[in-house]
């Protein structure tokens, strides 16, 4: 069972409410919040509204102060890693070489092994939006049906779901985030928002995605 929106939302703010933290634990997840932030997984104005309407919250205050830092991306960055204390930077720049590189030669199982060295469970929604991206941009508006990025990507991530490397959470939250950047895909591939209905259909055949459900 995983979290929707609204139930993350719920819980970083039973974080916040709790007064009962010590001065270290505020600390820990002042800086925990601080980092959802820079990671996307909370909107700024999260904090924001947070400390407006509950002025003098440690938690939210320790939060708004690392974020207002000089250079606060990077140094939050670092703060406990994506996965293995590297920068997300850095993570996210080996994701976009390895998925060209499988665009080029279409090995799975080389594919596969580099994405569990990375050790980045929790950080696979970026590997699907920046895979799809990537994709998209390949096959831009030459894009067929017939061997292209967006197939290979599609037959990737079924590969790894089939092998238990990415979880279908994963894989939805990337399509989730793809949906709310698409007026800004569309600039540079008109065709995104069709090119994403396909992938997303190719996904749910390949068993990265749950069956639609039809009410009868």
């Amino acid at each position: 069972m995983f979290l929707v929106p609204h139930q993350i939302l719920w819980t970083f703010k039973s974080f916040s409410l709790n007064n009962s933290y010590n001065v270290l634990l505020q600390s820990m997840i002042g800086s925990f919040l601080a980092r959802a932030v820079v990671d996307e997984v909370l909107p700024p104005a999260f904090l924001s509204n947070r400390n407006n309407t509950h002025p003098g919250d440690g938690v939210v205050e320790k939060a708004v102060s690392l974020l207002s830092r000089e250079h606060c991306t990077a140094r939050l960055e670092k703060v406990w890693g994506p996965g293995d204390g590297r920068p997300v930077s850095e993570l996210k720049a080996e994701m976009d070489q390895l998925l060209k590189e499988y665009l080029l030669s279409r090995e799975l199982d080389e594919a596969a092994s580099c994405i569990r060295e990375m050790k980045a469970s929790h950080f696979h929604h970026e590997l699907v939006k920046r895979g799809v991206t990537i994709a998209m941009e390949e096959d831009g508006l030459d894009h067929t049906s017939n061997s292209s990025s967006l197939d290979a990507m599609a037959a990737l991530f079924s590969f790894l779901v089939r092998n238990a490397i990415v979880s279908e959470f994963q894989v939805s939250k990337g399509i989730s985030r793809l949906r709310k950047i698409l007026p800004d895909l569309k600039l540079d591939v008109p065709a995104a928002p069709a090119m994403l209905d396909e992938f997303e259909e190719m996904a749910r055949e390949g068993g990265c995605l749950p069956a639609k459900t039809t009410n009868c």
